[in-house]
């Protein structure tokens, strides 16, 4: 999916990529400042990117016309990102209150905080045992 921005009948570009899966074309404005954002989520194989293309500024009177497109020369994006979530590293600061042992050595840690103690997936399992055993 490939789009124009006009920004007063002038032409800002062409944006786009083979494989968007969401655009987002933006307004955004102050007092003494507008500006126009154009850009889109596309995926390259497993992985998706928020590609970023466009910030212009604009007039306080200014018309942005958007028109779909075929195809066009894309420039590459000024910012590229890798999105979601990146992998948490295991701590061995983070302990189990009830086998004392830490992150790195359970299969999964629930955190803690200042009002609940941390546990992990073995406890918790050994804790549906019994409550199970009990019932």
């Amino acid at each position: 999916m490939y789009f124009d921005i006009y920004v007063d009948d002038k032409k800002m570009g062409t944006f786009g990529h083979p494989d968007v899966e969401k655009i987002n074309i933006s307004l955004s404005g102050a007092p003494d400042q507008n500006y126009v954002f154009a850009g889109a989520v596309c995926r390259e194989g497993e992985t998706q990117y928020h590609y970023h293309w466009l910030q212009e500024e604009i007039g306080h009177s200014s018309q942005v016309r958007i028109v779909p497109v075929e195809s066009g020369m894309v420039p590459p994006p000024i910012k590229r990102f890798e999105m979601g979530r990146a992998a948490r590293k295991a701590s061995e600061h983070n302990i189990c209150e009830f086998c004392q042992r830490n992150e790195t050595e359970v299969p999964r840690l629930i955190p803690g905080d200042s009002n609940r103690p941390g546990i992990c997936s073995d406890c918790v399992e050994l804790c549906r045992e019994i409550l199970r055993d009990e019932a």
